[in-house]
């Protein structure tokens, strides 16, 4: 799973919050009058935090930074002024530093951003939840703990309803049961806050319980609303459900054509299961013209990458397709590899 949907949370959190030092903060002071200024004069905010800075206040420099970044400013000065700040022992730039590293797509980066998140003084620990909660439950950067990731993105939604990747991972939890007794009613709760919030994962999740009655009343036109969102977003999952419900009439009335379509949409992305569908409705006739050499050579290339049901399928159908021509089928094989990069 990527980590990136979430990397922008960081200078949104700023923005809403100030910076962890004023949201904690029991008084004002020169820094949270600057930081305030932020949504009413970003300019004068900067001209105010540049020169908290030079008198050396760590924090301020930091604030500087994402002040910065969110005035479109010089990206490679905001990178010096995190670095000078957490050399400087600011908690802010610690916290943002690690929540960037640990949010991003470089898995060598995790293991010393949760020891950052997780060193950081007491009162910066609640901003760090999500952050350090998501990494417990996939293990990033630390041994999976399913119980700890669940409790501290459950601390997360609270603090931080809008934080839709934190929504969709406790929606998992609660439908599946990771560190938490499993909940379906709670799943919907938190899959539909995200799901409606355009989040094509969440989408397929909650168009699947919809569509099964999982915990809530079956809606088979609802489930395949939100399945068909998750596919036209690109997600693999919500593709090949949508291929499926198209070849059915699950909530929608049978249309195999479009079915074909996005079996190879989402066979183009890599999934063998798409292959082997694609290949049964080509093998058979569904969805458009009957094209048995082709249709056997996806699922053939759909076993080899390791559907089991495809080297089942091909079993099954063994008599009859061996009467095929193998050359013609392996170069359908070879054409379907070199379209798309294919390599079982």
């Amino acid at each position: 799973m990527s980590k990136t949907p979430a990397a922008l949370l960081v200078a949104a959190m700023i923005w809403l919050t100030g910076s962890p030092a004023q949201a904690l903060s029991p008084t004002s002071d020169p820094l949270d009058d600057a930081l305030a200024l932020l949504r009413t004069d970003p300019a004068a905010a900067v001209v105010a935090l540049e020169r908290l800075s030079a008198a050396g206040d760590a924090e301020a420099t930091a604030s500087l930074a994402t002040a910065l970044e969110i005035t479109g400013g010089d990206p490679e000065r905001s990178e010096r002024l995190w670095a000078q700040a957490l050399a400087d022992g600011s908690q802010n730039a610690r916290l943002n530093i690690g929540m960037r590293r640990l949010l991003n797509d470089i898995d060598t980066d995790d293991a010393e951003a949760f020891a950052m998140l997780r060193d950081l003084e007491e009162p910066f620990q609640a901003f760090a939840a999500y952050p350090m909660g998501r990494a417990y439950l996939l293990g990033n950067g630390v041994k999976q703990d399913l119980e700890r990731g669940s409790h501290l993105l459950a601390t997360a939604v609270e603090n931080e309803p809008g934080n839709i990747d934190a929504q969709f991972l406790l929606g998992r939890a609660y439908r599946n049961g990771w560190g938490v007794k499993t909940d379906a009613d709670a799943a919907f709760t938190h899959l539909k806050i995200a799901a409606d919030a355009d989040d094509a994962r969440a989408q397929w999740n909650l168009g699947m319980m919809l569509l099964s009655g999982e915990g809530v009343t079956a809606n088979p036109a609802l489930a395949y609303d939100y399945v068909r969102k998750s596919a036209e977003q690109g997600h693999e999952d919500g593709m090949i459900s949508l291929a499926v419900m198209l070849a059915l009439g699950q909530g929608v009335k049978p249309t195999p054509a479009e079915a074909r379509f996005w079996y190879e949409q989402a066979a183009r992305q890599g999934s063998a299961h798409a292959l082997r569908g694609l290949g049964m409705m080509l093998l058979v006739g569904e969805g458009g013209p009957s094209d048995p050499v082709t249709g056997t050579a996806y699922v053939e290339l759909a076993a080899e990458a390791g559907d089991a049901n495809a080297a089942t399928l091909l079993k099954h159908y063994a008599a009859p397709l061996s009467q095929l021509s193998r050359p013609s089928i392996d170069a359908a094989k070879a054409n379907w590899a070199k379209a798309i990069g294919w390599a079982p």
